[in-house]
């Protein structure tokens, strides 16, 4: 038999390959999910909204440790068997859907969750990661902390800062609504299948002083077009959104050159040209 670390996370739900279409990969030992579980640092008084539970590695420890575990699964086979796992068990509901297709705090309510905040864990399929995490830093009040397993490039966007080789419009924007960091990577073999790539561990936490929503708005849009033209200064970028004489002042009055591009602002240099916007418009 071989040690604990080394057993599959949970059984592998016989006749039920993993999809591509959903981007499925999952945790390959116990030990990696308990790890992950432990960064999340869950309590007897939280409730755990877990995206895309698969065969349940996830869902095991976190029952064990919770109050409550939602866990939302857009397999319908995979819903099914876990379903039936935890059957007996009242502190596990599973629930069958794209959790994109309804708020979060609706997928809580289904769920007979009070209204507090929950915590969202979840080894998230990479090609839906960023949807799913932006979603849930953007709902004030629903989500208090986010830990997850993204593809390491992407982890690495999340959290970069200006002037870095990563750092981009998805920065600005997370940024906007959370801090976050890296807790620590894992190699393809700790997922079967096994992907090409690395992934990390992330975690984030909704801003308390967020900046005044509209305000964010015009920021973000402001970065999505510095963003969508880097090679252009951004007083070139932003000529759609006002004159570029009027942008290369607003630029020096934040010490920065008629030349910068947009990599090269952060999130409160773009909340101070949002302001200048709002003079412009």
């Amino acid at each position: 038999m071989p040690p604990p670390h080394d057993r599959p996370a949970g059984p592998r739900r016989a006749g039920i390959p993993a999809r591509r279409r959903w981007g499925q990969n999952f945790l390959a030992s116990p030990a990696t999910a308990e790890r992950i579980v432990d960064a999340a640092r869950v309590g007897p008084d939280d409730t755990v909204l877990e995206v895309g539970p698969g065969d349940g590695a996830l869902t095991r420890p976190l029952a064990a440790r919770a109050g409550a575990v939602v866990a939302v699964e857009i397999d319908p086979l995979r819903a099914e068997a876990l379903a039936g796992e935890f059957a007996g068990q009242s502190n596990v509901r599973v629930l069958q859907g794209d959790v994109l297709s309804r708020p979060f705090r609706a997928w809580l309510d289904a769920a007979g969750c009070g209204p507090g905040p929950a915590l969202l864990v979840a080894n998230l399929p990479y090609n839906v990661a960023t949807p799913i995490l932006c979603a849930a830093i953007e709902a004030p009040g629903v989500i208090r902390r986010c830990l997850a397993t993204v593809q390491r490039e992407v982890a690495r966007r999340f959290i970069a800062r200006p002037g870095s080789e990563e750092y981009g419009y998805l920065s600005v924007r997370v940024a906007a609504h959370a801090t976050g960091r890296i807790l620590f990577d894992l190699p393809p073999g700790a997922f079967r299948p096994r992907p090409k790539v690395f992934s990390s561990v992330l975690a984030l936490e909704p801003r308390a002083d967020p900046p005044d929503p509209e305000l964010v708005r015009r920021a973000l849009c402001l970065a999505s077009l510095g963003f969508n033209a880097r090679r252009k200064t951004l007083s070139n970028a932003l000529a759609s959104a006002g004159p570029r004489a009027d942008w290369a002042r607003a630029l020096e009055a934040l010490g920065k050159t008629p030349r910068a591009r947009a990599e090269e602002l952060g999130l409160e240099d773009f909340l101070a040209l949002a302001r200048e916007w709002r003079t412009l418009a």
